[in-house]
């Protein structure tokens, strides 16, 4: 990931993953941009370039506190809009499932693990074979974290619930 155009002071209104151009069908990596919006003239603030080594199946962005979260192919990254910094850039031997945010901190799925970061990207805890082919978090309360992952595909879940401190199985 890539910083590409100056960042103004200004509230953002939207961030999405966009194909703003044509990928080369022969290309060993796919690329799209992260698009941030400013609220009141809906101009682009910032466009970073994404790249995966892997066609992306699931991709999500968002922005929090100034903070651009941002899930695609077999990466995951924060970016910091005021300092101007990739803070964390992490690549996965497998792929990006998805991500939440809840109280000040990151749960970021995996096809096999589910990592608890904070805003400045440090690892809080790692919980790892939660499944083979997708983890799902389908619950995030004070005290644990409930999901499922994937261990016969295609449909064969099995659900976990994680300590939300230390990301050991219940």
């Amino acid at each position: 990931m890539e910083y590409i155009i100056e960042i103004k002071p200004e509230p953002i209104l939207e961030v999405e993953i966009k194909d703003l151009f044509e990928i080369n069908p022969h290309s060993q990596t796919d690329c799209e941009f992260v698009r941030i919006k400013n609220a009141s003239t809906f101009e682009p603030l910032i466009n970073l370039k994404v790249e995966s080594d892997y066609s992306p199946t699931f991709k999500q962005s968002d922005v929090v506190n100034g903070i651009v979260i941002i899930g695609y192919g077999n990466r995951f990254s924060i970016f910091d809009l005021n300092k101007k910094e990739i803070k964390v850039n992490l690549l996965f031997d497998g792929y990006f499932g998805s991500f939440k945010v809840d109280n000040g901190e990151i749960f970021v799925a995996t096809d096999s693990e589910l990592i608890n970061l904070n805003f400045q990207g440090i690892e809080k805890w790692k919980a790892d074979n939660l499944g083979i082919d997708g983890v799902v978090i389908s619950q995030i309360t004070e005290t644990e974290i409930m999901g499922s992952g994937e261990w016969d595909p295609p449909g064969g879940w099995e659900s976990f619930a994680l300590d939300r401190i230390t990301g050991k199985k219940k």
